[in-house]
C-alpha cells in the first residue's frame, strides 16, 4: 500500500525532505533572532538595573544634601538672631558711651569752674605781691 502511494506521488519524496530542511533553516534563523533579542533584553535589563541603582544613589545623596541644607538654614536663623541681639547690645553701649561722655564733660566743666574759682586766691600775682612785700622789709 505504501509503495503504491509513493508511485502515485513521486514528488512527495522530494518535497518532505526539502520542506523539513527549509523549516529547519527557518527555525534556526528564528532561533538565532530570538537568541539575539533575548541577549538585547538581558543587556537592557542590566542597563535598567544599573540606572535604577544610580537613581537610588542620587536620591540618597539628594536626601543628605537636603538634610545639610536644613541644618545650615537653622544655623543661619540662629546667626541672624545672634546678630540682632548684638545690634541691640551695640545700641545700649552707644547710649552708655554717650551718657559717659556727657558725665565726663560735666565733670570737666565742674573741675574748670572749681579751678577758676579757686584760682584768684592762688594766682601768681598774689604770690608776687607777697614776695614784693617780703623784699621791702
Amino acid at each position: 500500500m505504501h509503495i503504491t502511494n509513493i508511485k502515485k506521488y513521486p514528488f512527495s519524496l522530494f518535497f518532505f525532505p526539502v520542506f523539513f530542511l527549509s523549516t529547519s533553516c527557518v527555525c534556526t534563523t528564528h532561533i538565532k533572532d530570538l537568541t539575539a533579542k533575548n541577549e538585547e533584553i538581558k543587556t537592557v535589563k542590566l542597563d535598567l538595573q544599573h540606572k535604577e541603582k544610580m537613581i537610588t544613589d542620587l536620591l540618597d545623596r539628594l536626601s543628605m544634601k537636603d538634610q545639610e541644607i536644613g541644618k545650615l538654614t537653622d544655623e543661619v536663623h540662629t546667626a541672624q538672631e545672634t546678630i540682632e541681639e548684638l545690634k541691640g547690645d551695640i545700641e545700649k553701649l552707644r547710649e552708655v558711651d554717650v551718657q559717659m561722655e556727657e558725665k565726663k564733660t560735666e565733670v570737666d566743666n565742674r573741675i574748670e569752674e572749681t579751678i577758676t574759682t579757686s584760682s584768684p586766691e592762688a594766682t601768681p600775682r598774689v604770690d608776687s605781691k607777697s614776695t614784693e612785700g617780703q623784699k621791702t622789709e
